[in-house]
Parts: structure tokens; C-alpha cells; sequence
């Protein structure tokens, strides 16, 4: 199962020193956590990947702002480009299961287990990108960024009914929090648009159901998803044929492509067929790094640590597409990382408790 901590009663010890607590006082509390090596080894490779998650999703959604924003690119086909970029993650992942044979699964899914799980996921993902990309064509990419931060209280709320974090009055409070910042965001856009608005919030909650499905589907074996680019492999053909499917239904894209300007000729073609397979390759390191953060941690904890990211993607669009904050969106975001800041309090305590539970039956 996923994990949160590092148990200090595994920490290794030298050859013929069986019982080392006897010839030094035990250290307890924040000092023992820090000074376990395996918690050390642990803690630096989420750092790893989280530092490459933060770098890789920055970049993707300034490059599918600068696709889809009507002041920049003007490209009406944020759908199409999805469903591009899935295949290009699906041709990826199929590439690294052939190229390492140990990643491939011992055994597939059942169909009952399959379309009980993968299936919901793969749409939710579909929605979740899908969403936040059409939403990028009306709204700045810092009240995108803002009202995502709201996925924290949906993935809460699928956690809940899905059995994955237990109902704790703190936990409702932190998400409360969290929530109250979100809404004092929305509150100080000065540009509002209602329609952008609902497909960020909607983006959001299918993110708060992706994330909670794809932690069932990388923890528990009889799925067949044992790991981050297996999983990858089995889901981005569901997230491009419904996000394929939305796009002929609501973008017209063999109709409508030729007549836009981007793409009306055979370079343009060309230049935005390069752009939106390379979008591909940067979401493929940006997926297998959220994949392997959840398979490592959970999906609260990833999404707590995308709230982070959220804020310096905030600094990022001030500079590239001057994008400005109010003082209640300021005031907003200040409440939110007062949200994350407790949320991560009640981690650190939770671990220091765990470990002082595991070092009792040890000693």
C-alpha cells in the first residue's frame, strides 16, 4: 500500500549489532525521523521528483496557455491537442514496457475490474485535462491555477467514500481552510468569466477523482498496474479516445483546422503537429513523476504538494503573460498556505506517532 512515512524500526544496523538500543539512548520525536537514513533516502528521491513534477507541469501549462489563449496563439482546439498528447504518452510508455521487460505486469486486469476502476479513471482524466485546457480560452492561467487549488477538497471528499484517508474533524477543517482561500481567489478575479469558471472547478473535481482512482489502481495487485508507466500504458488510450470523442463532437477539428490560421498551411501544420507531440513528451515526464509520487506517498499528499506548485505557477504567468493579483486574491492564497501549512503539521505528527508506536514494539 501506499505510504506516508518511513517506519524507524526498519532502519538497518550493522553486522553483529542486534541490539544497538541498549549502547545508546534512543532518539525520539523530529530528531529521530531526520537522522533515518532510509527516511533521509526517501525523503531526498520524493524531493527528486516532485522538484521535476513542479519544473515539467510549469512548463506544460504555459505552453498550453500560449496554445489556447485568444491573446496569444488563438488555437480552438485544446480537445484534438490532448488527445494527441495521450498517444504520444501511450507510444512512450509502450516503448519503456518493450525496452524494460521486468515493468510489464504478471497479469491483466479482469474486465469487471477493469471497467469498475481504470475506465472511471481514465475518463475523470480525460475531463479533468480536457476541462482545464477549453477553460485556458476565456480565463488567465492564474484563476485556472487558483481555482484548481479547489481539487484538494474533492480528493478529500473521494479519499472519504473511496476508504483511503480516515474522517478526521482536522482533516475538514485544513480542507475548510484550504476552501475559504479558494473562494476568496475567486472572489478578487477581476476578469471573471462564469463559463471559464465552471470548467476549472469542474477540471478540479474530476482531478479530486482522478488522483483517488489512480492510488486504488497503483496499490492494490489484481488490477495489473503495479507500477507508474504500466498504469500510464493502460490508461492514456481511455483518457485520448474520450478526449478524441469530445473533440469531434464539440470542436469540429476535421471541419474547422484548415480555416484556422495556425494551421491553414502545410508549415503551420507542421509547426503545431511538432508543438503538440512535444507537449506529449513533456506531459509523459510530468505524468510518471505524479505516478510514482502516489505509488511512494498518497494522493492527498500529492495534491497538498501541487498546491506548492499551483503558487510558483501563479509567479510564472505574472512574468511570461503578465497576469495580475488582486489584494483579496492575495488574501486567498495567504489562507491556503496557512491550509497546507497545518495539513503538513498533522503529517509530521502523524509520522513521529507511527514512529514512536514501531520503536515501542521494537524495543
Amino acid at each position: 500500500m501506499p505510504h506516508d512515512y518511513v517506519e524507524l524500526s526498519n532502519i538497518d544496523r550493522p553486522p553483529g549489532s542486534a541490539d544497538s538500543s541498549q549502547r545508546a539512548p534512543r532518539a525520539s520525536g523530529v530528531r529521530a525521523l531526520l537522522c533515518d537514513s532510509a527516511f533521509q533516502r526517501e525523503a531526498l528521491l520524493c524531493g527528486v521528483l516532485i522538484g521535476l513534477w513542479y519544473s515539467l507541469s510549469g512548463l506544460l501549462l504555459v505552453c498550453n496557455k500560449w496554445l489556447f489563449g485568444a491573446s496569444e496563439r488563438n488555437f480552438p482546439f485544446p480537445l484534438f491537442v490532448t488527445s494527441v498528447q495521450m498517444l504520444t504518452q501511450y507510444v512512450l510508455a509502450s516503448l519503456c514496457l518493450w525496452l524494460f521487460p521486468s515493468l510489464q505486469p504478471t497479469h491483466k486486469a479482469s474486465w469487471p475490474a477493469y471497467l469498475s476502476c481504470a475506465v472511471p479513471c481514465g475518463v475523470a482524466s480525460a475531463l479533468d485535462i480536457g476541462l482545464g485546457n477549453i477553460s485556458l480560452q476565456t480565463i488567465t492561467l492564474t484563476f485556472l491555477t487558483m481555482c484548481k487549488s479547489s481539487s484538494l477538497g474533492f480528493l478529500l471528499l473521494f479519499a472519504f467514500l473511496f476508504g483511503l484517508e480516515r474522517m478526521r474533524l482536522a482533516l475538514v477543517a485544513v480542507v475548510a481552510i484550504i476552501s475559504v482561500g479558494v473562494g476568496l481567489m475567486a472572489a478578487g478575479e477581476v476578469n471573471f468569466v462564469l463559463v471559464g469558471f465552471l470548467e476549472a472547478i469542474g477540471s478540479a473535481a474530476m482531478g479530486g477523482l482522478r488522483w483517488s482512482l489512480t492510488q486504488i489502481l497503483l496499490s492494490q495487485a489484481h488490477f495489473g498496474m503495479p507500477n507508474p508507466v504500466a498504469t500510464m500504458a493502460n490508461l492514456t488510450p481511455i483518457v485520448g479516445a474520450t478526449t478524441l470523442l469530445l473533440s469531434l463532437a464539440l470542436e469540429h477539428p476535421l471541419s474547422e483546422m484548415g480555416h484556422n490560421p495556425n494551421t491553414d498551411s502545410l508549415r503551420g501544420a507542421l509547426t503545431m503537429a511538432l508543438l503538440m507531440v512535444t507537449g506529449g513528451f513533456v506531459a509523459f515526464g510530468m505524468v510518471l513523476s505524479e505516478f510514482s509520487l502516489i505509488a511512494r506517498t498518497s494522493a492527498l499528499t500529492l495534491s497538498i504538494a501541487g498546491m506548492l506548485k499551483e503558487i510558483a505557477v501563479v509567479g510564472v504567468a505574472h512574468a511570461v503573460f503578465g497576469d495580475h493579483m488582486s489584494p483579496m486574491n492575495l488574501s486567498g492564497m495567504l489562507v491556503a498556505l496557512l491550509g497546507i501549512g497545518l495539513y503538513n503539521w498533522l503529517k509530521l505528527h502523524d509520522m513521529l506517532s507511527s514512529a514512536a508506536v514501531h520503536a515501542g514494539h521494537a524495543a
